[in-house]
This record gives structure tokens, C-alpha cells and sequence, in this order.
């Protein structure tokens, strides 16, 4: 792999795209401190100031069409384990994984199902016989809150991983811990922090790409399932101009990624779209 770290960019997907169209080999990396013009699944805008992840991965992968579209969950699954790793214990087990790809936080005290939080958002674009993985990862809170397009409020890792200083029944968080240091050093140990986590994040999405390209998505199927935001609850399906096409409760997802929903007469397999969740009165 060949990683290439930028200070702003407009985009790291289009850089990764250009590289695509050119024939560039499989392997390269470009990460951004800022963006200029992110964005995401649907092609919807990822704020992107300094502080957070952004990064785009240049794959090749040799596999058919049908069998490409789970690679989406693959990547998905791949963040979340990464984000759980580097997470404090109490908070692992809320980070989940929205189908298809979202990474999301589930607070332990949320009374609601649709209050969830967005910690990572990924977009797959095919380009130049290749795929263009993105992913935006929400790490340190920006300075000026920003309103966020779609319906997610955002969570910030930095808040749920662990100072050196955090011990059991005294929770402190790495944002605080760094807000505490002497204001030339923090921008130092904001990078350090984002750094671990891209670490993380590429090293668990090597190890599983390779393993898909190999075995395919089914020995990824149960993993992805156990840590499935969706599954038992009420969704609706939206297409990319906001129209309902189906609602039903999530029952997982079939060897093909697609979710599974079963209404009043059947299950219905949804191979795109947005799933929100309902929250019955």
C-alpha cells in the first residue's frame, strides 16, 4: 500500500479517481487533513474540516458485479471493528454498523431507536475498471458546529476513547485530555490520534478485503450480522429522492448484502436505498 498524506484537497475520492482513470495499480491511499468539497454515499456533502479522518483507498478487485456490491459491507464492518478497538470498553458495544455501510454510536442511555449517532460515513464508486473507497470518520469535535446534511447527528471518536489518565468509574476522554495540554501542543497530538485510527482502520480493511477477494461474503456474514444496527427493528426504505418504497422490520442481510425486510406478506431483499428507522408510536 502507498499512502500519501495531504494538507486539503477538494476531494481524496477524486484524486483516487483520477489515479484510477490513469491505471494506477491497486494500493494507494490518499488522506486529507481538510476537504474542500467532500462527500458521501448518494453523493451527499461530508463536512470536512480539520480534525477528522478522510481518506480514499484504490482498489481492483476481481470480482463480478453481483458479487461487488458486498464489498460495501465488508468495508463497513471493517471501520466498525476498528472503531470498537480503539474505543473505550464501555462504549464497544455501541458502535454499530447501518446497513449497508454507516458506522454509527448508539449511546447506552438513549430511550430512543432513531437518536443514534454518526461516527463514520463510506461511499464505493466504481471508476476506471477499479473501485474508489471513501471513508470520513468523525474524530475531533470541529471548533464551529456545522449543520449536517441528512438526518444524523454526528459523534466524535475523540470523545469515546480513552486518556492514558481514564481509569475505571472515572471515565476521561482523549478530547479532554488534549484540550488540557498547552495549546502548541495539541495540534501534535490531534494528528498522533487521527493517525492510530488510520492505522486501524486500513490495517482491518486489508486483512478483509483479502479474505472477501478469496472466500468471498459469506464467512463475513455472521460478523456482520452480530454487529447489525438494523436487524429487529422498523425501517423504512428511501430512495435517492427521499420517497418511501417500503417499510417492514429488518431481519438481517442475505449472502448478496441486501437487507432483508419482512412486511405484512413477505420479505422483501433491498438491494439500495436509505433505511431509517421507525420508531413506533
Amino acid at each position: 500500500m502507498k499512502l500519501t498524506v495531504l494538507d486539503e484537497v477538494t476531494s481524496t475520492n477524486e484524486v483516487v479517481k483520477n489515479a484510477l482513470r490513469e491505471g494506477k495499480a491497486e494500493g494507494l491511499i490518499v488522506r486529507a487533513r481538510r476537504q474542500l468539497s467532500g462527500y458521501g454515499r448518494q453523493g451527499r456533502e461530508w463536512d470536512s474540516p480539520e480534525g477528522g479522518l478522510y481518506m480514499s483507498i484504490l482498489l481492483r478487485p476481481d470480482v463480478a458485479g453481483s458479487g461487488l456490491a458486498t464489498l460495501s459491507l465488508v468495508v463497513g464492518l471493517s471501520v466498525q471493528r476498528a472503531l470498537g478497538q480503539v474505543a473505550a470498553p464501555q462504549f464497544e458495544d455501541g458502535i454499530q454498523v447501518k446497513w449497508p455501510n454507516d458506522v454509527i454510536y448508539m449511546p447506552a442511555d438513549c430511550q430512543r431507536a432513531d437518536e443514534y449517532r454518526k461516527l463514520c460515513g463510506i461511499s464505493l464508486e466504481a471508476c476506471g475498471g477499479g473501485v474508489c473507497v471513501g471513508i470520513g470518520i468523525n474524530v475531533f469535535r470541529p471548533e464551529v458546529d456545522r449543520p449536517v446534511q441528512g438526518r444524523n447527528v454526528p459523534e466524535y471518536m475523540a470523545d469515546i476513547m480513552p486518556a492514558p489518565e481514564s481509569v475505571p468509574g472515572h471515565f476521561v476522554s482523549l478530547a479532554q485530555a488534549i484540550a488540557a495540554l498547552p495549546e502548541r501542543e495539541q495540534a501534535a497530538r490531534r494528528e498522533e490520534v487521527i493517525t492510530d485510527i488510520q492505522r486501524e482502520v486500513i490495517a482491518r480493511i486489508l486483512v478483509n478485503y483479502g479474505r472477501w477477494r478469496e472466500l468471498g461474503f459469506m464467512p463475513t456474514l455472521g460478523s456482520y450480522e452480530g454487529s447489525s444496527f438494523l436487524t429487529g427493528r422498523a425501517v423504512r426504505i428511501e430512495d435517492a429522492a427521499g420517497t418511501a418504497t417500503l417499510e417492514g422490520t429488518a431481519t438481517g442481510v442475505d449472502e448478496r448484502g441486501r437487507l432483508l425486510v419482512r412486511t405484512a406478506d413477505d420479505t422483501v431483499p433491498v438491494a439500495s436505498g436509505e433505511a431509517h428507522v421507525m420508531v413506533m408510536p
